[in-house]
Formats: structure tokens, C-alpha cells, sequence
């Protein structure tokens, strides 16, 4: 036995006992649910674990800018609220941003610019343009 099928059978097993410790019950189509589940996730995981992932490196000063995100979360929550409220659609928004190349500091800059701009719920990041230097983004209500 490998040691990646020893992995995918360790995993499985963790899996399937959190699937078990969740549902709560020891019917019979739950555990066959939940073995075939935990057996697709470790797959998938077993399948990741053998490719080559981009490079992180980010700067120490992007990863301290988490700092604003509790805050702009609040604030857009209740722009949010107030949107609810009014029954607004949001529009599709344009933004420049300056992707980078294929190096560990680029990709590094668009996951955090991703990740910061998504996680409050007034914008979600549609997609980066690599070619036009730009981000799409769908905005419920403008803001400062």
C-alpha cells in the first residue's frame, strides 16, 4: 500500500466520522451517503495534492491590511440591509487593478484583492481581466 492510499483511506475515514457526527444517525442510506461523500472529498483532495499549485509569497503589508475588514463588514452589512430594504439590483462595475504576471508576489496580490474585496457583502469580485489590468465586480449599492 502507498502512502497516498494510505492518506485517502486515513482522510476518508476522518470524513466519514464528522459526516456521521453531523447527521446524527446510523440509518442505512446515511451511511451509504456518507461513505460514497467522504470517499468523493478525499478523492478530490488526493487528486490536488499531486498537482503543482501557484506560489504565495505576499508582502507583509498586504496581509496587515486585513485589519480594515471587520469594519468595512459592518458597514457593509447595513449597506446591505438598507438595499434589502429598497429592493435595489446592484450594478456591474469596472475597476483597474494591476494583476501582475505569473510570479508568487502577483498571485499572491490578486487572491488577497480577491479575498478582501468579496468578503464584505455589499461586492463580489465576477473576475479579473489579466490583459486590461482590470477587475469586475458586482456592487450592490456604490460607497465610498
Amino acid at each position: 500500500m502507498g502512502p497516498r492510499l494510505g492518506y485517502w483511506l486515513a482522510e476518508t475515514a476522518f470524513l466519514f466520522g464528522f459526516w456521521l457526527l453531523f447527521v446524527d444517525q446510523f440509518t442505512l442510506h446515511e451511511l451509504i451517503v456518507g461513505a460514497a461523500a467522504a470517499a468523493l472529498a478525499a478523492t478530490g483532495t488526493e487528486l490536488v495534492r499531486g498537482t503543482e499549485h501557484p506560489r504565495f509569497l505576499p508582502h507583509w503589508i498586504w496581509l496587515a491590511q486585513a485589519w480594515r475588514l471587520p469594519w468595512r463588514i459592518v458597514h457593509d452589512c447595513g449597506l446591505l440591509v438598507r438595499n434589502l430594504v429598497r429592493g435595489g439590483d446592484g450594478q456591474l462595475v469596472s475597476v483597474p487593478f494591476e494583476t501582475g504576471e505569473s510570479e508568487a508576489r502577483d498571485t499572491a496580490r490578486r487572491t488577497l484583492g480577491i479575498l478582501y474585496t468579496t468578503l464584505p457583502p455589499n461586492t463580489l469580485v465576477i473576475g479579473i481581466d489579466r490583459q486590461k489590468n482590470t477587475m469586475l465586480l458586482h456592487v450592490l449599492e456604490e460607497s465610498s
